[in-house]
Formats: C-alpha cells, structure tokens, sequence
C-alpha cells in the first residue's frame, strides 16, 4: 500500500506551554486521497503516551469513526501539544506518522554485521546487543560471520555489545561495537559492525554442596586459594569449607584440589568429606526458652541462635510455657532468628532478642513471644504468592504479560482535577487483563489493579490541596466514576472486578507532618461527589473533617460503591521523615523494626484499619520507583545491594505484623546486576540496570561473588553522605556475604507479603516497553508460576545467612585472576 503523505504547521498563537499542530493535505504519495472518516461524526480517540526520556513521549492516537469518509483537501487533523512550539517546533511536526486502518510503521532497519569468531569454540555462540533509547532498551542477538537485519523504532541509541562466550565461559573473546551510537530512520537502514579480540581461555568450576542431613537447612562457608603456575590456566586450586558447630556437635570438612585447565570442573563436598567430634561442655549452662502467647496453634517451631562459633537449634511448642535447650549452651553473646509460618492462610511469627548474653551462672533466659498476623487470603487474589506489573497499554503489553504469566496488572487511574465524564484508563485496563487472560487460556485470573488518587500528595503543597474543596470534591467524584466502571465488569468468572490502591504518598506525606486530627473539608467534598453521580448513601456520623476522618471517608466510600472490588493503602518507607536508615548496618540496629511500628502506630492514630466494615484489604508499601544503576534512584538517594534489600523486606514483614495486615511490595523494580560478560555502555543509565530483580528473583550467575558484577557499573561513584557508601561496589560489599543463588521471595508468606507488584512509569517490570525486563525477567516469573508458593500453610526452619546452603544446586566460579 502507498504511504500516507502530509505537510504539517503551527497553529496560532502558541505558547510557552502549549501549541497546536495542524495536520493537511492528507492523501497518499500517488496523489489518491485516503480513505479514513467524516470529521462530522463521532469520533472516539484512543490515546497512549509512552515515555522514552524525561522530555520524550511516544503519542499513539487511534481515532475510530462509525463508517468510513474519503478526505477533502481542505480536511485538518488539529493536534494540542504540551510543549513549546514556538522557535524550535521540527521535533514536533516532523515526528507525525498516518496511516489508515493500521498503526503507523516508525520503523527503521538496523544491519548488524559481525565479524568471524576468533576461536572455533565461538563459531555457535551469540552475542547480545542492546540498543538504549531513554528509559526503553531493546536488544539483539546476533552469530558471528553474519549479517543480522532488526527493526527498532526511530530515534536515537546508545549501542553496546556483550562479549562472546562459551556457555560455561571457559574460551572468552571481548568485543566492540561501531558506531557506538546511532540515529535509526523510519524505513530506512543503518548499519552497525561487531568486532572480535583474540580469544582467552579460562578455567571454570561448578561447586556444589550435597545433601548432609545433620546440616539441613544450615549454610556453609566456601573458600578457595589459588596457587599460580607459569600461565593463567595452569597452577592448583583448594577448595575448603569452614568447620560449622551444632549443638555442640563440630563437623569439618576435606579440603578438595584439582589441577588447573582451561576447561570446567565440577567439585562437590558431599557426607563422605564431613567428619564429626564432640565439643567439651565444661562450665556450660541450661538456657530455658520461655515462649509467651495467647495463641496456641498445633505446631512445633524451631528455635535458633548463634554467636560467631557456636549454633543451638531446639524445636518448641508453639504456645506458653518453658522449653530448654537440648543441650547446655556455651557463656557468650548470640544472635537470635526470628522465626515465622503459615497456618491455615495466617501468619504468625515468633519475636525475640536481637543479640543477647548467655551468663555463666545459668541465670539467663530467652524470652520469645508469639504473635499472630495476617490472614494472606486477600480477596481478589489466588492462594499463592503471586507476581504483577505496570501496565503502559502499549500493544506488546498482552503478550508480556502472558509470557511472564503475570496474575495482575496497574495502571493510574483518570484524574484531571476536573468532573471526568468517562475513565478510559479504567476502562482499558480492566479490559487488559480480559484479554491476558483469554491469551493465557488456562483459567488463570488476572486482577486489574487502579491506582487512584483523592487528594495528591506527591508533588508538593500539601496544605493547599487539604483545603482545597473544589479539588477534593472532583477527586471523589473520580474516584466513584473509576469504581462504577469496575461494577460494569462483574460477570460469574469476575466477582471481584478490580483492585484499588489509593492516594500513594498520602500516608507517608501524613506522618512526617504528624497529620491526624489537623482540620480538613471532607464531609462537603464527599457529598458533592454522591450528588455529582447520584449516589443514593448517607454518610457516617463517624467521618470527621480531619486528616483521619478522609482515610475513613476513602474507606467507606470504596466499600459504599463497589463493595465487590478490593483495595488498600500505600505507605513509604520515609514516613518517619528519611529513607536512610535503610543504609545503616551497626550491631544490633533494629532500624527496620522501629520504623515499622513507627509507620503502624501512625496508621493506627489515624484508624485507617480499624475502621470495622469499611477497612482495608491489604497495604502496598513502596520503596522509590527507579532502577538503582539510574540517576533517577541513586542521585536522590537509592541505591540498594543486598544488605539493604534485606531491609526493607525486614520493614515490610514488621508494618504487616504491627498492623495484622497482608502486605504487597509496590512498584518493585525487577532490574538485574549486569554480569561481567554483559553489554554495559560507558554511559549505562539508558540502560536500566539494577539490583531489585537479582535479589527478588535470583541470580545465581551472581551468587555469592562481587566480582562477577561488571566492574564498570561496580565503580559508579555515589553520594556517600545519602547512601553511605562512595561507589556502587562498596554497597555490594556492606551485603557480604550475599548469596542470589535462590530468590529472596521463598520466604515471603512469612513476611505477610502475599504478592508483589513490578516496575513503574520508568522503572523496570514486566513490559518490555519500560526498562530492561525481557527474557530475564519473563523467564524467571514463568519458572515461578509453574511451582507457585502456597499461602495456606508454609513452614520454613530457621537458617544461617551467607554461604552456600547444604544441598544446594551447584554454583559456577570462573577463573578471571
């Protein structure tokens, strides 16, 4: 078909903010007019912004008309851009792309050509290209020898290239890639050369720790020492483990030793390399374990605590009274773990001492205490743990989603801060995940998940927007429209139509001005909204016009319109006034479980959940929507290695135990650790790297080993005063010892974490369209969904930290140094 041919002006009077676009002359480049609607019917736009940096959006208009109209000359299409189209406008008018009945082609064609590999090994191994443009990444697998041939949408790209590589990285050739950056023209071609150096060899060994029953559960120290020979494949190994002592019983294990090559070696420490011996219990005590509850179920826990030689490990009744060690328990200071499961969809969770002191004279106690938590059977959602992500309502949306098999999506839902006639937001977003799960096709749900905004806090002056009724009024009344909108959609396989998160930032903005019975409009705002949409309900006495009595204005009104849909608040982890604490890592820092109650104390002043009929179903809790190896996360402040993750899951374990409240980590971003081998750009923003996803998903081509991170990402430098740390590198190494090889979600029903919810508006999650998700991240959460975690009964004994864990798969270690 000819393409679509127009010629496009500035309209009148345009200003700094704002211009207009008007589109003529539309007809095909061999002179015939198209084809495409009468101005004079209704027409329905369908609309999408996609971010692809901070001052570039694609806009997809689609404009749907009832029946079809041939253009007249004199025809326009007039286009309102928020922009400044006054001196400079070519960015603008020379990006319109038509087309008729169709989504316009913006594509160029990217001509990669790779040179021979410089080692036979290679000759069948691929490289991986990445092509960055703002905050979208694609990437391109190519073979040596070749001539590869992709489209990418047009634009600038920042080019890198992965090196070439044999599977378990024993032969390794780095490569470079010309030009490094380039301009891609819709429908035209450029062309992109990959050369090769010459190939090094490497030795590479698989260890793995066997099944030792004696020390199920515990983790192991693995060290190795190199002996150089006379070239850097040559020379001896040891492989040694640290002696571990259990209820005074120490086992020790054979150092192993193997002869260097370039090639990969397997070393397994199985039962056979343990030998075991008797510690002497001279002047050891008994140490009683006194449990308090007022709770019983019919359960044994386990109890665990370690100093830095000695582990004690005793089952307990989970209920009152007394229990002592099995054995006599060492004078000295321990550490205790906390202890959780799942029973019946609820959690509960043994408290106890951070750090405490075993005296010599047998006087010491261990004091615990039982709690119960949260029920994890939050309506609307599956009886397992479960994954979802940002929704940008690009066409490739539906099939990411499937092909990560995803169980919910969010997308914003409409505010305009004026009366909304209709929300398409809601709208497509519900029908998303209809479509998702007709893809799908296996019975599979999945939640369409609003988030919606009352009263907006993020960006600032919050007390004029408290007072301002006008605005508040309109906020309701949207909220109604998007919660109508859900009701349309309830079928039989649909009781539950949609979730809500509510006003993100309001709790969080609320605590650090100690907002609870400060003056506010509620009752009026609230009412003008019912009249707006002539909803028949009388308000409360209850709803105060306070900063409490909106919360529960919130509450009650979600549950008044759409008392089928689910819903929660949001909360921060700077409520109590910073984020930093999250970097702090002295002996005996309770830092995540102050905070917590913090938050939850806040929570419960204001009587958010505790607010009977009309009380929430679940808490999202945010940590800050950016991927960590970008300067939207680590310039204000964030950016988290292991030790600080761990954290913050610690703070939303605490918040859902304070409150008894299943939890949900929001806008989580499922970005990875680039590896050494990986393509990394000098200037790597674009390309969204991170650490979220490693920690969250696993990452065992991490492990437990720095250096196989990519050193250039490793030495970014940092604001130490905000992240206490001067370079990437010196976080990772506050987390030592780390270890990615498993997920850090297997525990998660134990933190009263029921899902998680990915990405952000440019932040990396499940659509490829945001970040660098891809394969990476699909692959993992489809691995996940075919052995989901259940939420109705999850027991998990108590385990050391670091190492590798007896029994686990192997993990590889390459010879580099």
């Amino acid at each position: 078909m000819s393409s679509i041919t127009r010629t496009v002006e500035v309209g009148p009077n345009p200003t700094e903010w704002y211009g207009t676009m008007i589109v003529k002359g539309i007809k095909y480049d061999d002179d015939a007019f198209n084809v495409f609607g009468s101005p004079w019917q209704d027409v329905t736009p369908d609309v999408t912004n996609e971010p692809i940096d901070a001052s570039t959006c694609l806009v997809a208009a689609k404009l749907n008309f009832e029946k079809s109209y041939e253009f007249n000359t004199s025809d326009t299409i007039t286009i309102g851009v928020k922009g400044d189209l006054r001196d400079h406008p070519e960015p603008y008018t020379e990006s319109v792309r038509l087309a008729a009945d169709a989504v316009p082609d913006v594509n160029g064609t990217v001509a990669i050509t790779t040179a021979d590999a410089p080692n036979p090994a290679l000759e069948s191994e691929e490289v991986t290209l990445s092509f960055a443009q703002g905050s979208r990444n694609f990437t391109a697998s190519a073979l040596p020898g070749m001539t590869t041939l992709i489209k990418l949408p047009y634009g600038e790209y920042v080019v890198s290239c992965s090196e070439l590589t044999t599977a378990d990285q024993t032969v390794v050739a780095t490569s470079e890639v010309s030009p490094s950056s380039l301009t891609v023209d819709a429908g035209e071609e450029v062309a992109v050369e990959v050369t090769f150096s010459s190939a090094q060899t490497y030795g590479a060994i698989d260890v793995s720790i066997g099944d030792i029953p004696s020390l199920e559960s515990e983790m192991v120290h693995t060290t190795r020492q190199r002996h150089y020979g006379d070239s850097r494949n040559s020379g001896t190994v040891e492989f040694s483990i640290h002696a571990i002592t259990l209820n005074n019983v120490q086992y020790e294990f054979s150092t192993k030793s193997l002869d260097l090559a370039a090639q990969l070696f397997n070393v397994t420490f199985g039962q056979s390399d343990v030998t075991t011996s008797p510690v002497d219990t001279t002047d050891f005590v008994e140490l009683p374990i006194v449990m308090e509850s007022d709770v019983a179920p019919d359960k044994d826990i386990t109890v665990r605590i370690a100093s830095d030689e000695l582990i004690y490990t005793q089952k307990v009744p989970a209920k009152a009274g007394t229990t002592p060690f099995s054995v006599p328990v060492a004078s000295d200071q321990y550490d205790s773990q906390d202890y959780s499961f799942v029973m019946n969809g609820t959690v509960y969770a043994v408290n106890s001492p951070s750090t405490f002191m075993v005296l010599k004279d047998g006087s010491t106690r261990l004091n615990l205490e039982l709690v119960k938590g949260a029920n994890l059977h939050v309506k609307g959602f599956p009886d397992v743990l479960t994954f979802g992500g940002l929704a940008d309502m690009t066409p490739t949306n539906a099939d990411d989603f499937v092909a990560a098999r995803a169980s919910s999506i969010f997308k914003y839902a409409g505010d305009s801060g004026t009366f909304l006639t209709d929300d398409p937001a809601t709208r497509r977003t519900i029908q998303l995940a209809r479509d998702i799960e007709a893809k799908l096709g296996d019975g599979s749900p999945v939640l369409p998940i609003m988030i919606s905004y009352t009263v907006n806090l993020s960006l600032g002056d919050i007390y004029k927007k408290l007072q301002d009724t006008t605005g508040l009024t309109h906020s309701f009344a949207n909220l109604i429209l998007s919660l109508n909108i859900s009701n349309t959609f309830i079928d039989q396989d649909h009781p539950v139509p949609a979730g809500f998160i509510v006003n993100a930032d309001f709790l969080g903005e609320g605590q650090k001005e100690n907002l609870v019975d400060y003056a506010m409009p509620v009752r009026k705002p609230l009412q003008g909204a019912l009249d707006h949409w002539n909803v028949e309900a009388t308000i409360p006495d209850s709803i105060e016009d306070t900063f409490a009595g909106y919360t529960l204005a919130v509450n009650w009104l979600v549950r008044t319109v759409a008392p089928t849909a689910t819903f929660g608040w949001q909360v921060n982890i700077w409520g109590g006034g910073t984020s930093t604490w999250i970097y702090d890592s002295g002996p005996g820092d309770q830092q995540p479980l102050e905070q917590a109650k913090q938050t939850a104390d806040y929570i419960k002043q204001l009587g958010t959940y505790a607010s009977g009929d009309y009380t929430p179903d679940f808490l999202a809790v945010d940590r800050y929507e950016a991927d960590d190896w970008t300067v939207r996360a680590y310039v204000p402040g964030y950016f988290y290695g292991p030790h600080e993750w761990r954290r913050y899951y610690d703070f939303v374990r605490y918040l859902g135990l304070e409150l008894q409240v299943p939890v949900a980590p929001w806008q989580i971003p499922s970005s990875h650790a680039p590896l050494v081998m990986d393509a990394v750009a000098s200037d790597f923003d674009a390309q969204h790297w991170g650490t979220g996803g490693s920690y969250l998903l696993g990452d065992a081509d991490v492990g437990s080993d720095i250096d196989n991170i990519n050193p250039t990402v490793l030495d970014l430098e940092l604001n130490d005063r905000l992240i206490k740390a001067k370079t990437a590198g010196e976080v990772w190494q506050r987390g030592e010892s780390f270890d990615l090889t498993q997920p850090a979600y297997q525990d998660f029903p134990l933190r009263g974490i029921f899902t998680v919810l990915l990405g952000g508006g440019s932040t990396t999650g499940i659509i490829s369209t945001v970040g660098n998700a891809g394969e990476w991240v699909a692959g993992r959460l489809r691995a996940y969904a075919d052995n989901p975690i259940p939420l109705d009964e999850y027991p998990l004994d108590a385990s050391g930290s670091g190492g590798a864990r007896v029994g686990a798969i192997a993990r590889r270690i390459v010879l580099r140094k």
